[in-house]
């Protein structure tokens, strides 16, 4: 009999540890002091990365499939 009322005894003090800590409320969230900037982090500002996106858009309009196609010609020519 005494054995059975340490075991509920032990039982409901390791149950009511866990509820305890499952209630405990926990700031995850940073504050904005402590919040690495972009170059900590390693990750681009969103501004740098719309710029890349724009420079590729130049880089594809100066690219030209036409001079792909003279250049297959000019190497058909060729005697090798």
């Amino acid at each position: 009999m005494m054995k059975n009322k340490i075991t509920i005894t032990l039982i409901l003090t390791i149950l009511t540890i866990f509820f305890v800590s499952g209630c405990i409320r926990t700031d995850t969230e940073p504050t904005p002091e402590e919040q690495p900037t972009p170059g900590e982090t390693g990750d681009e500002a969103v501004s740098e990365i719309s710029e890349d996106i724009s420079d590729i858009d130049i880089m594809d309009d100066n690219l030209d499939t036409q001079d792909l196609d003279n250049l297959a010609q000019d190497l058909d020519n060729l005697d090798w």
